[in-house]
């Protein structure tokens, strides 16, 4: 067992907590990474059946997973992409295939691409709040007057 100082202990990141870091961003990229293929298989093929389960499964862990991302987004801070993203989810997620009439079965490609559609916009929602646009203007000029920027 390793011995731990309280000096390193309140320093903040360890080397071991360094390295966890990076592990935890690599994974979270991975997932996503797999979230984004399985989006766009969704929307741009008709898998059989077979596949079409497994992807339908795969989207809902998606949707799950992405769902506790965004939920950790103080709700001040969420954008409206994140909050109707998740109320989306909540939506679908309460009804289930299987309440929903529109999609009697979890073998129906709506479904899938239903998911995909909110799994996109969960996706998004959480890049943007990482890395929010940085403000593009003319900080040292005056503002434009309305009919100055038309030329």
């Amino acid at each position: 067992m390793h011995k731990h100082s309280r000096q390193a202990l309140s320093d903040g990141i360890t080397p071991l907590g360094a390295a966890l870091e990076e592990i935890a961003d690599a994974i979270e990229s991975a997932v996503e990474d797999d979230a984004e293929l399985d989006i766009a298989t969704a929307l741009t093929t008709e898998p059989e059946a077979i596949e079409l389960a497994a992807l339908t499964d795969r989207l809902i862990t998606h949707c799950k997973t992405l769902a506790v991302g965004l939920g950790e987004i103080p709700l001040a801070q969420r954008s409206t992409r994140a909050v109707g993203a998740l109320r989306d989810w909540s939506d679908l997620a309460s009804a289930g295939p299987e309440a929903d009439t529109r999609h009697e079965e979890a073998n129906n490609p709506a479904y899938a691409r239903m998911l995909a559609l909110i799994a996109r916009s969960m996706l998004k929602a959480l890049r943007e709040h990482r890395s929010p646009r940085a403000f593009v203007g003319r900080t040292a000029l005056p503002p434009i007057a309305p009919g100055q920027g038309d030329q």
